[in-house]
């Protein structure tokens, strides 16, 4: 019995009809973006302009930003007396720069021994500067004011910067605060700064260090102080 065979069987699924589809609806979805281009191509276009604007803008303040930095350096750089510096240091309060000349004229009047004008041009750089010369410049400040005596005010300002873990003048500001309330007869107040000074030793204090184990030696013992009391 022969048995018949069909060399071309019909496949489950036609691939052409797969094609046909395919091909359809690439064309739906051509036909799809031409349909929202069509409707929407203003809100596209400016949607693009300004994406474009807005990284221009960007860009330009960047430039805007680097341009101004370099102006005020050069400023800075020829400001090469007290008076262009001073001119200098109050066009451009605020900035870290204007901190930094302000604190050069105050150490120049200090050295000076004008020290109420030095105290002035300390608490502009205090007030501009950041970081180690906003430190020193209100150290400079305290110490200004001491020679002027005005000690309470320059304590005040000693308390600040010792109050301050990152200070880095905070070693010689517990000594002088220190060094202060010995010359009170403050003693318990003396020996709680050097206290706190020695609790920190570092490579950077052992200056203030070897000068606070010096003024201790001039602080009475608790014993001694309380049966003078």
């Amino acid at each position: 019995m022969a048995h018949s065979s069909d060399k071309n069987p019909t496949p489950k699924s036609d691939e052409r009809n797969l094609v046909a589809a395919a091909a359809a609806s690439g064309a739906d979805f051509e036909d799809q973006l031409a349909l929202i281009w069509e409707k929407n191509q203003k809100f596209i276009i400016y949607s693009i302009v300004g994406i474009f604007v807005v990284f221009g803008i960007y860009q330009l303040s960047l430039y805007l930003s680097a341009s101004a930095k370099i102006s005020v350096q050069e400023s800075y750089a020829s400001a090469d007396d007290s008076a262009s510096k001073l001119a200098f240091a109050e066009d451009e309060a605020g900035e870290p720069l204007s901190g930094f000349a302000f604190k050069q004229l105050g150490d120049e009047a200090y050295e000076a021994k004008e020290y109420g004008k030095a105290a002035g041009y300390y608490e502009d750089a205090a007030s501009s500067a950041k970081d180690a010369i906003k430190d020193a410049a209100l150290m400079g400040q305290a110490m200004a004011l001491l020679q002027e005596g005005q000690s309470a005010k320059a304590q005040d300002i000693l308390r600040t910067i010792a109050s301050n873990d990152n200070a880095g003048n905070l070693a010689e500001a517990r000594y002088r605060l220190a060094t202060l309330a010995v010359e009170e007869e403050n003693f318990d107040a003396a020996r709680t700064y050097l206290e706190d000074l020695q609790a920190n030793i570092t490579q950077e204090n052992f200056y203030w260090l070897q000068k606070a184990m010096v003024l201790q030696s001039r602080i009475p013992a608790e014993a001694e102080a309380v049966v003078a009391e």
